[in-house]
């Protein structure tokens, strides 16, 4: 996670308010430099993401509703241009399961890549990799056991299946997922054990508060995953 990461997740754990020595703390928790932490706050409350109540004291704007856009890091799109130059037709997605970290309540260890190709391509990309990043462990379309049993904070890549008209764009000119995609990934993908549960309600709550949503994209893919009545499910308790 990013500073601002870090920054705007605590302010959503905030229901008024906060200080800014509090947030000082928590920072101090996580070992990031308050000189850093300060240039990152003042760059948020520049920007609008947070607004400065009063001297030390800031707060989520009333209407906190930004949009979503996925920054891929560098190992990413190291890692993407690998696959790209060797697979230059396939389509593939690129992210991080981290980025849902700033909506949950329960911070979880976590340090792999997933790779969402088309079918056609996935075994042969699994394989690539394997020969170019042998010192990290690599699983291909993982069972839930084996989601359960290998997914650790070490690093790791997933290969997985990208699912037929997935809500992805360009970023550096690579595909990486929507917002809509994340969620309802988040839904029931069995290498996001992590995010579900009442976990999955925090998520969705904090998402819906801090980004523009397209309802009508996430419930038309949460349709193809077949997750569609438990996400409506979930919407309404927001209602």
């Amino acid at each position: 996670m990013t500073i601002a990461d870090y920054i705007i997740q605590y302010a959503l754990t905030q229901n008024e308010p906060f200080q800014l020595d509090g947030l000082m703390r928590y920072l101090d928790s996580q070992n990031i430099s308050r000189t850093s932490a300060k240039v990152v706050l003042y760059r948020l409350a520049h920007s609008g993401q947070l607004e400065k109540v009063d001297r030390g004291l800031y707060r989520l704007p009333a209407k906190h509703n930004m949009e979503f856009q996925y920054s891929p890091s560098d190992d990413e799109l190291n890692l993407a241009q690998q696959v790209r130059d060797k697979f230059p037709f396939a389509d593939f997605c690129i992210w991080k399961p981290a980025v849902l970290i700033p909506y949950m309540q329960h911070i979880p260890a976590l340090s792999m890549i997933f790779v969402d190709v088309e079918k056609v391509a996935s075994e042969s990309v699994f394989y690539f990799l394997q020969g170019l990043q042998e010192h990290k462990t690599i699983l291909l379309n993982p069972t839930r056991q084996e989601c359960e049993r290998y997914i650790t904070s070490d690093d790791m890549i997933i290969i997985r299946t990208l699912i037929n008209e997935a809500p992805i764009v360009t970023m550096n000119n690579y595909f990486v997922p929507t917002i809509e995609k994340i969620l309802v990934d988040a839904a029931g993908d069995k290498e996001l054990l992590f995010a579900q549960g009442v976990e999955l309600y925090t998520i969705y709550g904090n998402a819906f508060q801090v980004h523009n949503v397209n309802v009508s994209r996430l419930l038309r893919y949460a349709a193809r995953r077949n997750r569609k009545d438990k996400i409506i499910k979930i919407l309404k308790t927001f209602e």
